[in-house]
């Protein structure tokens, strides 16, 4: 259903009739008379100021002089409305009205409760994907924004960077003839504006076209209208994104940032820009100089909240500022950031005898949902480059295929474990000319060892000759000394890449596997010791043993190097992925399992295959170093140094010579 807009500029104030009950009526209609003969006495009188209930400090708007016109000068008062003496406390919220949006099967998906104080979103819970905490125990569905003081789409008024901002702490009302299960309208009297507040769902078939993505998204439309008779100018207000930090203690608060689209470019910041190591803390960031700013948001670990502004509701502005929340359960103090969007600057006319007041219309499109990248994908037609949120980086070329083959797999299997076990296969697959080829050069490198133990006999004081030396012997039987580490140095930026997949793929959340593996997105943690060190509660975790094994095996299997710097490097591999996977997602520890355990496999295929024998090749068959290239680089400066040290031991022996 598409938002309601107003048909002209005086359809707004109407709607106050609905909070008048048959009482009112009858008082009102009583009073008519007596307003009647003091019209003309409080026609040129500065319209009162609204009461407490009615306005926050900033509610009542300030007239813009440098925007009045000699005729509105002369129809208007110039005096400014008076400013409220004493903040009101801050009432407490009621929800007043909730959307639940579906998917395209029906299933309901996400559960948006508006709230009457400032007639926003206080929270968006994501329905069937619970927070999931190991150390908490929390079975509870996923809220966003839902420890956030302030509701997404909460007006802000006096952006600067000297001081806090203003929140609008208006309680507005429901407007029930607009207000059914796919959209709530809302309207509130702020001294001299009248605001109106509509929420809607967004279909998630649309155009001929089902984008799941949808469900998790809701458009907004807020009409504020002049209905005093001065002349209102707005300036440095924002329309609040919300708030955002990690959903439990077990999630990285390293993945919270206040992110946007600027210039076509996907741009994140988290706390650490406030306090920067050179230069002074912030408490907050108000930009107004930012160039095609087309949306902002925040996002953790898994969920993200994007408020994208039409073109005529955004002003290239933004605010941001760090600040701090608390875990549910546990009520511990974490880390997080807020944003808001700017708004243009506007002047709303005022109200006369003959003309309505002003109205300037405002509309957004707000996403506040879990990151699942085809999911985004979908949706980039509507909210330009959202998918970048997934923030893979440089290695997108990468991991985007490898998500697309995950959710592939996952469709006809229906595990999640298994999914990453096909996907490693195919990958696996794809490599394997490369391995094999590998396999063989390490063969015959390994052939050369007696031939390289002679030259360290040779020359025992001498490694610079033995380098020499074994560089023709490389060339001379067509041996690449970097053929068997190819393969290895290949796969690092592979699982980094599926590291970056994993750090941020919500469809993993509450994953099982197989047995002890319940969670694919955390530690496959079987038992906690009972002690701690430094803070840290030690863990016994079994798939990076069952890795850093399978690895040694396939490590064994592998013809040994006879580089021995070759040699090193490939025995600490195993260490460092051990330690690399042991404290992250147990998805990562299977991934590199299975990679193993298929290039074990592999292996055994290999060896059934022909062996490389030792043969020379012929001088005209050689293939040279390409020139300007590293191996052409390497050998030049071994043969000069070689060269160096010849000259140096030439000029000893003659200086020894003269000297007897």
């Amino acid at each position: 259903m598409t938002p309601y807009r107003p048909a002209s500029t005086d359809n707004i104030i109407p709607h106050l009739d609905n909070f008048m009950d048959k009482t009112s009526m009858i008082v009102v209609g009583s009073c008519v008379a007596l307003l009647a003969a003091n019209w003309w006495y409080t026609s040129t009188q500065t319209p009162p100021p609204a009461t407490p209930a009615q306005q926050t400090e900033v509610a009542t708007a300030v007239p813009a002089p440098e925007t009045r016109t000699a005729t509105t000068a002369a129809t208007a008062t110039t005096t400014p409305a008076a400013p409220v003496a004493e903040t009101p406390a801050t009432p407490v919220a009621q929800t007043i009205a909730t959307l639940t949006s579906t998917d395209s099967t029906g299933k309901p998906v996400a559960r948006y409760s508006i709230q009457d104080i400032g007639g926003s979103v206080k929270s968006v819970d994501m329905l069937g994907q619970a927070i999931n905490s190991t150390k908490e125990e929390l079975k509870g569905d996923v809220s966003i924004n839902g420890n956030v003081p302030q509701g997404i789409g909460t007006l802000m008024f006096r952006l600067n960077n000297d001081a806090a901002p203003a929140f609008d702490q208006t309680t507005y009302n429901l407007i029930p003839e607009l207000t059914n299960n796919k959209q709530v309208a809302l309207i509130a009297r702020m001294g001299d504006l009248m605001v109106r507040k509509i929420y809607s769902l967004e279909p998630v078939n649309k155009d001929n076209k089902t984008i799941e993505g949808n469900a998790y998204v809701l458009n907004l439309t807020i009409d504020v209208q002049n209905v005093g008779s001065v002349l209102l100018g707005a300036s440095n207000w924002g329309l609040y994104a919300g708030g955002m930090s990690q959903i439990n203690h077990s999630e990285g608060s390293v993945y919270t940032h206040y992110i946007m689209l600027e210039n076509g470019d996907f741009e994140k910041e988290n706390r650490g820009s406030f306090d920067p190591f050179f230069g002074a803390a912030k408490s907050r960031l108000y930009k107004t100089d930012c160039k095609k700013l087309e949306w902002v948001g925040t996002m953790n670990q898994y969920y993200s909240t994007v408020l994208m502004p039409d073109k005529s509701s955004g002003n290239n502005s933004f605010y941001a500022a760090p600040t701090r929340y608390n875990l549910p359960v546990t009520n511990e103090e974490v880390d997080g950031v807020e944003i808001a969007a700017g708004i243009p600057d506007f002047s709303l006319t005022p109200k006369t005898a003959d003309m309505p007041g002003g109205v300037r219309t405002l509309s957004y499109r707000i996403f506040t949902g879990p990151k699942l990248n085809l999911m985004l994908e979908d949706m980039t037609h509507d909210i330009p480059k959202i998918e970048q949120i997934m923030d893979y980086g440089w290695l997108y070329l990468i991991s985007y295929p490898m998500n697309w083959l995950i959710n592939i797999f996952h469709s006809w299997f229906g595990n999640w474990g298994w999914a990453i076990v096909a996907m490693t296969f195919v990958v696996r697959l794809i490599i394997w000319p490369l391995y094999r080829k590998s396999y063989m050069s390490m063969k015959r490198m390994s052939l050369l060892q007696p031939m390289m133990k002679e030259l360290k006999e040779k020359y025992p004081d001498d490694q610079q000759k033995v380098s020499m030396e074994m560089m023709r012997l490389y060339k001379e039987y067509g041996i690449s000394p970097f053929g068997g580490c190819l393969p290895m140095f290949l796969q690092i930026p592979i699982f980094f890449a599926f590291f970056y997949v994993l750090q941020t793929a919500a469809e993993l959340r509450g994953a099982p596997f197989l047995g002890w593996v319940t969670d694919l997105s955390q530690m496959d943690t079987v038992y906690t010791l009972p002690f701690t060190i430094m803070g840290w509660e030690p863990a016994i975790n079994v798939l990076p043993f069952v890795m850093a094994g399978s690895m040694i095996a396939m490590m064994k299997m592998t013809p040994q190097a006879g580089d021995p710097t070759q040699q090193k490097i490939m025995r600490f591999m195993p260490v460092m992925f051990f330690l690399f996977c042991y404290t992250y997602p147990s998805a990562l520890a299977l991934y590199w399992t299975t990679t193993n355990i298929i290039s074990i496999i592999q292996t055994l295929i290999i060896r059934r295959l022909p062996q490389p024998t030792l043969e020379k090749v012929a001088p005209k068959k050689r293939k040279q170093p390409k020139k300007g290239g590293f191996l052409d680089r390497m050998q030049r400066m071994m043969e000069e140094q070689q060269k160096a040290l010849e000259e140096q031991k030439r000029q000893a022996n003659m200086r020894n010579v003269t000297k007897k």
